[in-house]
């Protein structure tokens, strides 16, 4: 599989799913040069949760030592998504309003850079097509299960379930969409990121919502 170079945006907490787009407010100097260099290079960037804090920042550099110098925080996930960023709108301060569409996971293979910020060389992390069973109808049984929740708006939640563009979606598209519509913590979120085929993903939803006292 094609190796490729990836700008790395660790941010804990946060885990971006494939077919997502994903709005961020980048402040921090590196984080901005991250941005406009990846765009200028048409390279992806990829947003990773994090296991643990390596060292903190400094809150008193300048904005040209915190350039300069490794001010990486976290130990980031290997497996993350990435895709290509689009800035919406730049503020007279210099902070950016931005949206990454996420195309893919990555899995990580080693670090290339580290300062100002991280690029690490990735191969695709696909899923196992011998994983890989029929899912028409767990699909069925999933949104279901969703209509059957105590949830506000179920009529809206009704109506865009049996939409054209819901409907319309491949099987791997619904098999991370479908996390849209729930709330999962970061760790869960993380092992669904992980899982190797359209049947794990959407077996996992349908297990948590049918024994919900194992979240």
């Amino acid at each position: 599989m094609n190796e490729v170079e990836i700008s790395l945006f660790p941010i804990p907490g946060s885990v971006s799913l494939p077919f997502t787009v994903v709005p961020l407010h980048v402040f921090e100097p590196r984080y901005r040069k991250m941005i406009n260099d990846s765009i200028e290079q048409k390279r992806r960037i990829g947003v990773a949760h994090t296991k643990r804090e390596i060292s903190p920042g400094h809150s008193d550099l300048s904005d040209e030592e915190r350039l300069n110098r490794n001010q990486e925080s976290y130990e980031a996930y290997p497996v993350f998504s990435a895709g290509f960023a689009e800035v919406l709108e730049t503020l007279p301060d210099g902070r950016m309003i931005i949206q990454i569409e996420m195309d893919s996971r990555y899995e990580m293979i080693e670090e290339i850079q580290e300062v100002p910020y991280k690029i690490v060389r990735c191969r695709p992390y696909p899923d196992d097509e011998a994983m890989e069973e029929p899912v028409e109808q767990l699909r069925e049984e999933l949104d279901r299960t969703l209509l059957r929740l105590p949830v506000p708006n179920v009529e809206k939640l009704r109506s865009y379930l049996e939409s054209d563009e819901w409907k319309s979606q491949s099987a791997a598209q619904y098999s991370f969409s479908i996390y849209s519509l729930v709330i999962f913590d970061a760790e869960v979120l993380q092992n669904v990121l992980e899982l190797r085929s359209t049947f794990e993903r959407i077996s996992f939803l349908t297990d948590a919502l049918s024994n919900p006292i194992s979240n």
